[in-house]
């Protein structure tokens, strides 16, 4: 199909229209005229992948990882695009969502509160990636093509660390891990770099310890952490040092306030803020993970007025929510509708951290029908070359 891309749909995807239907198709600009493959079709609408470009936007770039593209991995889907091209399709897509689902109100909230998405480093965006993910095959490793369980071999990965490139593409690997194994390669702020798989490893044949320490910095402070090797922590090299002083601000904790944090993972928020409301304060988080809730309960050692527990986390954990603060960092489903018209009741100030556009403006929006107003709105490029953003809202 010969399609004229209008716009720029949750997801990263150009938006069009063919005989009466919407096609969302992957690997397009706005203000393109691209030649797209089918990939998809419903009633309703299509989707599709670009092949061919007919008319360019003048953002459109050469590609520099053709295994990274929309419809091959997808890892980089938005590499063919200027960086400030990039950052203006997701302030483009943030605005977008809050306006369909929160409303003209609530888009009007974020652009007199003047919403953009800010660069997080100077760089170019590439070499920034702290951790990746990989299959391992038969020889070297792979990744899922979008959308299906085929995995397609990759001999590059510009998105990492240069070092953690060149550990990952060792061949000697072929002789220590199985194939199929799902393969987590990371390199911490401290000590050497691991991958792991059956086991950890610093190097093929060399087996590594199971925990990694990671840091975090805020203007004045330096924390570090103790992090699982497996576990969770941000893929920028700078969004852990970027999201904590973004959310400490929001907060503006003061020494004996209480303190409930959703979600808190290792504890990357956790530890400075514990030190903010200090022993004359409390500090309670929750976290779904066992791993996680072990690596923050270390990371909180010598703090006994700050605990973690293990807990599922929905309208009932907030019901009756007893703090000055909540801090809640969900994962890319948001907090879900009825937990944040629980949390809504809450005379706490709140700030939440999201990942996906259209999960923070159902989440804002549900906050806001509870009464609550939106005091800052701040967005973050950690994903740069993909069509991820992170967004922190104090509401």
């Amino acid at each position: 199909m010969i399609l004229d891309i209008t716009d720029i749909g949750h997801g990263g995807v150009g938006i069009a229209r063919h005989e009466g239907r919407v096609v969302f198709v992957r690997g397009a600009i706005p203000d393109e005229r691209v030649e797209a493959e089918l990939t998809s079709s419903r009633s309703r609408y299509a989707t599709a992948v670009v092949r061919e470009v007919v008319q360019a936007s003048p953002e459109r770039v050469t590609h520099p990882w053709p295994e990274g593209v929309a419809g091959v991995t997808g890892a980089a889907d938005f590499g063919h695009i200027t960086l400030a091209g990039q950052r203006a399709l997701k302030e483009r897509a943030l605005l977008g969502n809050l306006r369909r689902i929160g409303g003209q109100e609530l888009l009007e909230t974020a652009l007199g509160l003047g919403l953009s998405v800010g660069a997080v480093d100077d760089t170019d965006g590439w070499g920034s990636r702290t951790r990746f993910d990989v299959v391992k095959l038969e020889r070297g490793v792979g990744m899922y093509r979008e959308g299906t369980k085929e995995l397609v071999p990759i001999t590059s990965m510009p998105l990492a660390l240069p070092e953690l490139e060149r550990l990952i593409f060792d061949p000697a690997w072929d002789r220590e891990i199985a194939p199929g194994t799902r393969v987590h390669v990371v390199g911490p702020a401290s000590g050497e770099d691991v991958v792991v798989a059956d086991r950890v490893y610093t190097a093929p044949g060399r087996e590594g310890e199971s925990h990694i320490w990671e840091r975090a910095t805020t203007e004045r402070d330096v924390f570090d952490y103790r992090v699982s090797a497996s576990g969770f922590w941000q893929v920028h090299a700078r969004a852990p040092h970027t999201l904590l002083r973004a959310v400490m601000k929001a907060a503006g904790v003061q020494p004996g306030e209480s303190v409930l944090e959703l979600f808190s993972g290792a504890g990357v928020f956790t530890v400075p803020l514990a030190k903010a409301v200090g022993p004359t304060g409390r500090l309670r988080a929750i976290e779904g993970s066992q791993r996680a809730v072990a690596d923050a309960k270390a990371n909180l050692a010598g703090m006994p007025w700050a605990s973690v527990r293990m807990a599922r986390i929905d309208e009932r954990t907030v019901r009756e929510v007893s703090a000055d603060v909540v801090v809640a960092d969900p994962p890319r489903t948001g907090l879900g509708r009825k937990t944040a018209a629980a949390l809504a009741k809450s005379p706490a100030r709140i700030v939440l951290v999201s990942c996906d556009p259209a999960a923070m403006a159902r989440d804002v929006a549900e906050l806001v029908a509870g009464g609550r107003t939106v005091e800052s709105m701040a967005a973050f490029d950690i994903f740069p070359h993909t069509h991820h953003v992170e967004t922190v809202v104090s509401i």
